[in-house]
């Protein structure tokens, strides 16, 4: 027994010894005096809040990460975080009263700024800078914690310098910006996204400084004899400020486990078919979850969502929505090698638009173009893209989908289209749509055309097949060559043969 105990005791006596030389040297008043006049309300701090949120507003709506940059660099909204950390770990409830009223008015001071500079903007479509801070994902928590224990660490070791390296990675003023972008804009997605991450980054660093302070021996003063009260609010306020945290970590942790196992259901469902997942995006959304795909593939699956669905139902145990697009391509490598390849941002909304589209387009193009009022958009593929005539009509259908509010024409490549199945809906909405994208004068003539459906006596007979394709050219505004179109060859039935001239 006790030389079963003499480890443990060495190892206890050890830690302690270790404890006690990292915590040599640390002049606790002078810590705490430092940290609560750097996280306390002053005129300083207001000023720069305000222009912090100024230069943050500026530096999102313009796209540039140099200038969201120098908003980190200035913003003062490290000291009072820190300050909420250490009185959690003394139960100081004055000074946490403190920091919160601190923090709160600060964030008010800075959503006012930012509100005020997007309603005076014209630059009102969301940015890839806004769009990044939207959606807080481990990463940002992992980079929170972490910067809250560097924070912490240098206020107790007097290491000042470093805060400012600590405030670029937490980037706490960018997000309280994106809410006042979002509000201005009334686009309380953006807002609510922000917020999160915000209060993310709030949370971590808070925590991860009232351990780091409990860890240097930050403790609450005996001779102070805290009531009880004292100390069960501060626990309230503690709990309280993980709830964000618990619930991001679940929708974080959820986002994860969809994306692998999307992964590895699609790989499974496209076996030998030469597939690439081109685009994947899985969001957390209440008790379930969304996922959305675009597969590069050489062999369509025909009923590959509903598989996609069903595999992830049983995977995660939570409601799943799942949407699957196919795209036959000649090479999948090609498409994901080109999503991967697309970057960049734009410091005005057509352009960001613009950039957008390109990075939502993972084929060869010839040019994406945007009108100045950023409601419609061209994309011409280029004739290496890989894409036949359904594949790039499914291509518009998708990005018509995701740019809501955006009129987008895809324009494929002018190439062969000479026989059109009357009786097949899907081919001949093709057909109109290829015509009408290449602004074509075909010349038609109808093969045997299906006659029109019967009808009660007295009412107007329903036109054939072929008036009824004629009739759908029209309304798409493709005019058809008063010349007949070519021969009908023998065997042809319900077709219309096409010359484009």
């Amino acid at each position: 027994m006790t030389a079963a105990a003499d480890p443990v005791r060495e190892t206890r006596s050890y830690l302690r010894r270790l404890l006690a030389a990292a915590r040599r040297g640390v002049d606790r008043e002078a810590v705490e005096a430092s940290v609560y006049d750097n996280g306390g309300l002053s005129g300083r701090y207001l000023m720069m809040t305000v222009i912090s949120a100024a230069i943050a507003a500026l530096g999102l709506m313009l796209s540039s990460p140099a200038v969201v940059i120098g908003a980190m660099l200035v913003s003062p909204m490290m000291g009072p975080i820190v300050a909420l950390g250490f009185s959690l770990a003394l139960l100081d409830w004055r000074r946490l009263k403190q920091s919160l009223t601190c923090l709160a008015v600060g964030m008010a001071v800075a959503l006012t700024v930012a509100v005020l500079l997007t309603l005076l903007s014209p630059l009102k479509e969301p940015t890839s800078e806004i769009l990044a801070r939207t959606r807080p994902n481990f990463f940002d928590l992992l980079i929170a914690v972490f910067s809250g224990v560097a924070g912490a660490y240098a206020v107790i070791r007097q290491r000042g310098e470093t805060i400012i390296g600590v405030a670029i990675a937490t980037a706490l003023m960018p997000p309280v910006a994106t809410v006042g972008f979002g509000i201005g804009t009334g686009d309380l997605s953006i807002s609510v996204g922000a917020f999160y991450l915000f209060m993310t980054n709030l949370v971590a660093i808070a925590l991860s400084a009232t351990l780091t302070a409990g860890f240097y021996g930050f403790r609450p003063r005996l001779r102070e004899r805290p009531s009880p009260w004292r100390g069960l609010a501060v626990l309230a306020v503690f709990v309280l400020l993980s709830i964000p945290l618990v619930i991001w970590l679940r929708a974080i942790g959820l986002e994860s486990q969809a994306t692998a196992e999307t992964r590895t259901a699609v790989a499974d469902i496209f076996t030998g078919a030469d597939s690439r997942i081109t685009l994947l995006d899985a969001r957390s959304e209440g008790k379930g979850v969304t996922v959305s795909t675009l597969v590069s593939t050489r062999k369509l699956v025909p009923d590959a969502q509903k598989q996609l669905q069903d595999r992830l139902s049983a995977a995660l145990h939570v409601p799943v929505t799942a949407t699957l697009d196919q795209i036959v391509v000649a090479d999948p490598q090609a498409a994901s090698r080109a999503v991967q390849a697309s970057t960049g941002s734009s410091p005005d909304p057509t352009a960001t638009l613009r950039t957008r589209l390109s990075d939502a387009v993972p084929f060869a193009t010839d040019a994406v173009m945007v009108d100045a009022e950023g409601r419609r958009a061209i994309v011409l593929l280029r004739p290496d893209a890989g894409l036949d005539l359904a594949s790039a009509y499914a291509l518009e259908a998708g990005l018509r989908g995701r740019f809501e509010g955006v009129d987008v024409w895809v324009t494929p490549p002018v190439q062969a289209l000479s026989v059109v199945d009357l009786g097949d809906a899907g081919a001949r909405a093709r057909a109109v749509w290829a015509l009408a994208r290449w602004r074509a004068s075909p010349a038609v003539r109808d093969c045997r055309p299906a006659p029109g459906a019967a009808v009660a006596e007295g009412q107007e007979p329903l036109p054939n097949a072929g008036e009824t394709f004629r009739a759908q050219l029209a309304a798409a505004g493709v005019s058809i060559r008063a010349e007949p179109g070519p021969e009908c060859l023998r065997g042809d039935e319900n077709l219309a043969r096409l010359s484009l001239g």
